[in-house]
């Protein structure tokens, strides 16, 4: 499993709900090596849930590479904030194609 620092998470309008973008830094925590990459989004989970291998309510995401991205940062659009809770930071992991977003205490 690969993880992220605790990443800030901003709001843009310019991202719709099916995509969460990372700068490349970030992206290479996660090992990815694509520019975009389609993965499972698991929420309404719990950390200890996700990590037995649960997937709560999935939604089918694109992890976009963005170098307009800040680093540290997560972009994501107004509906996806939402979803996961409206978190202020995050640390994003990834086990195989199942991506947690795990909200940072203020």
């Amino acid at each position: 499993m690969k993880k992220t620092e605790s990443l800030r998470v901003s709001v843009s309008a310019a991202v719709d709900r099916v995509h969460l973008v990372l700068h490349p830094n970030e992206g290479f925590d996660l090992g990815l090596m694509k520019v975009d990459q389609l993965v499972t989004l698991c929420r309404n989970i719990g950390l200890e849930a996700y990590l037995k291998g649960g997937r709560g309510d999935s939604d089918e995401v694109s992890l976009v590479l963005q170098n307009e991205c800040p680093p540290h940062t997560i972009m994501l659009g107004r509906s996806l904030y939402r979803l996961l809770g409206e978190p202020a930071k995050a640390v994003l992991l990834l086990d195989g194609q199942r991506l947690f977003v795990h909200p940072q205490a203020r």
